[in-house]
């Protein structure tokens, strides 16, 4: 399978979740492969998953741009990507986005049965990415709070 076909599924949830639950006008650019190594904007969250498919996903954006979504989440406002309440929403936000991803997944390939791991989030500028024996494309969801870089690996994906 293309690794294309495997991102495809996550920026779908990506983009279904950030317009039906914050009500963003999203839009996207192309999708590029992804180097061994990216640097982080600023506020990343991490989800894994393992099953048929063993990877990840990352959503990656700037702190400012987790702020204003973590705002748009709980009606709060926050002062700093490393609120407790900002960590918690981008955690909340990366197993929506997943969970919606793998059961598109898992119903039209069912013998795969992907399950989640627990989301971790990392704040900080300058956080260099490594993808280990993985592949992984990106694909940047533009919304009207700022940039989102939907990025997958999925171990053994050519």
């Amino acid at each position: 399978m293309e690794l294309s076909a495997q991102l495809a599924p996550f920026v779908k949830a990506t983009i279904k979740n950030l317009k039906d639950m914050l009500g963003f006008e999203v839009n996207t650019g192309g999708m590029e492969p992804e180097p061994d190594e990216f640097t982080s904007q600023g506020y990343t969250v991490l989800v894994g998953f393992t099953g048929g498919w063993k990877g990840r996903l990352i959503l990656d954006m700037p702190g400012e741009t987790a702020i204003k979504m973590a705002s748009a989440m709980t009606g709060e406002p926050y002062s700093s990507a490393g609120d407790e309440e900002v960590l918690l929403s981008g955690a909340e936000l990366g197993n929506i986005i997943g969970g919606n991803a793998i059961t598109e997944i898992n119903n039209s390939q069912p013998g795969l049965q992907i399950r989640l791991t627990p989301p971790s989030v990392f704040t900080g500028m300058g956080m260099t990415m490594f993808n280990a024996r993985v592949n992984s494309s990106s694909l940047v969801v533009n919304t009207d709070v700022g940039p989102v870089k939907v990025n997958v690996a999925v171990e053994g994906a050519q």
